[in-house]
């Protein structure tokens, strides 16, 4: 194991130690980080080894007067004008294997970039910053373990195309105003267990994701994917995320989480683009909590032209699909509908389970996109959930209890050329 400080670190948290690191990661094996605050551009990670953290040791991002990687050092490495992130990251590795990060804290300083509040909405003006704090490519057999992931400018933790990874208790957690700052993010990867964990952010907590058009002609799939023993919570946006891309995310295991504090619950989303979108199948959901959550779930086959249109624009032919989706033994206490639409191709939402799901609901029933504060995406319609364009949607032992304001609430389910079926639930009111 190689000691950073034999190499020249000084982890005073002024002094430069990117050269330093990246020595030591070069002579090969583990490196070790005593106590201290070690300030850093981007380091590279190579096989055969990792980042060791003592208790008390920080890696910290040394912000726009630090060495970062040119934006396209990597082919699968991307930018966003939309959402202004410049490509740069703080830990980097591709095509590695057998490579760790265990104990510590990893810090991100979001606040280099992020230091100005929006005069439209609750949140920091979107600037030019970093991108993914973490980025690992295409690497097998990783482990991140015991360490803390904060503050960072873009997503947290993100991984392309790896297999065989394990992700165990692990705390993340940034200032909520921050854009775009997602807890773990997969990314076509394989064979992943993701346990013990809690995520605490203003954006997506944990995303599966299927951007297989990086690999050019070799399909990727995101699958074999275990998330357990989790607490998430996304303040703006999803406690679990599910799509994006145009490849497919399939057979995934969520169970025993606790959502918290979120704006929508479970999210599968398949195409915000015409002509693209990530196939969705065979998951299940179960043994999952939510807390102080707005919406619980919404499932959609896009492109939306905006969410005030939701269910009253015309069905887009987006060639994605959803299916074999099962939500188990689900508790929770909501003030807003949940959505589901699909496309105009038949069935493209189809084989979506409910089984013992029991939501209570203390919203007022039909509201605009904005709430009263500024913050985006608080529509909801006057029922339960909202369900058009789709295949076969079951409910069983289901419950929903209209604990506020039932007046304003007009039925359990609207659906709209849709086939439902309700077995041994309870609906106080007629869903239609």
């Amino acid at each position: 194991m190689n000691n950073v400080r034999d190499f020249g670190a000084v982890g005073d948290g002024k002094t430069s130690d990117t050269l330093a690191i990246q020595r030591a990661i070069d002579a090969g094996g583990e490196v070790y980080f005593p106590a201290g605050i070690y300030k850093t551009g981007t380091i590279y990670l190579k096989s055969n080894g990792g980042l060791c953290f003592e208790r008390g040791a920080v890696l910290q991002s040394g912000g726009n007067e630090e060495t970062w990687n040119a934006p396209d050092f990597c082919p699968a490495n991307r930018t966003s004008v939309y959402e202004k992130n410049n490509g740069r990251h703080l830990i980097y590795a591709y095509k590695c294997e057998n490579i760790s990060i265990r104990g510590g804290k990893i810090d991100g300083n979001c606040f280099e970039w992020y230091n100005e509040l929006s005069k439209e909405h609750p949140y920091f003006e979107l600037k030019e910053h970093n991108g993914q704090m973490i980025f690992l490519c295409e690497c097998e057999n990783v482990r991140i373990q015991d360490c803390e992931l904060t503050n960072s400018p873009y997503w947290h933790c993100f991984l392309h195309g790896c297999n065989h990874v394990f992700i165990s208790g692990i705390y993340v957690h940034s200032n909520p105003m921050v854009h775009c700052n997602d807890g773990i993010d997969l990314d076509c990867c394989t064979n992943v267990v993701v346990s013990n964990c809690i995520i605490e952010t203003g954006d997506d907590a944990i995303t599966l994701r299927g951007n297989s058009a990086v690999f050019g002609n070799d399909e990727r799939f995101c699958e074999n994917i275990t998330v357990t023993n989790c607490v998430l919570e996304a303040e703006r946006a999803d406690g679990i995320r599910i799509g994006v891309g145009n490849g497919a995310v399939r057979n995934c295991s969520f169970s025993d989480i606790i959502i918290k504090n979120s704006n929508i619950g479970i999210e599968l989303a398949a195409s915000f683009t015409k002509d693209t979108g990530a196939d969705m199948e065979n998951m299940e959901f179960s043994n999952i909590r939510m807390n102080n959550t707005y919406r619980p779930f919404q499932i959609i086959i896009g492109p939306i032209k905006s969410y005030e249109e939701f269910f009253t624009s015309e069905a887009v032919a987006s060639p994605a699909y959803i299916r074999n989706i099962t939500f188990n033994n689900i508790r929770g206490e909501f003030q807003a509908s949940s959505r589901i639409r699909g496309s105009a191709a038949k069935n493209a939402i189809d084989n979506i389970e409910f089984n013992n799901v029991k939501l209570d609901f203390y919203g007022k029933g039909n509201a605009p996109y904005f709430g009263n504060d500024g913050r985006w995406d608080k529509g909801s319609y006057d029922c339960a959930y909202r369900i058009k364009e789709t295949g076969r949607i079951s409910f069983k032992d289901c419950a929903v209890k209209w604990c506020a304001n039932e007046d304003l609430w007009k039925s359990e389910i609207e659906a709209d050329d849709a086939e439902i079926i309700i077995e041994n639930c309870v609906f106080p009111k007629d869903s239609k």
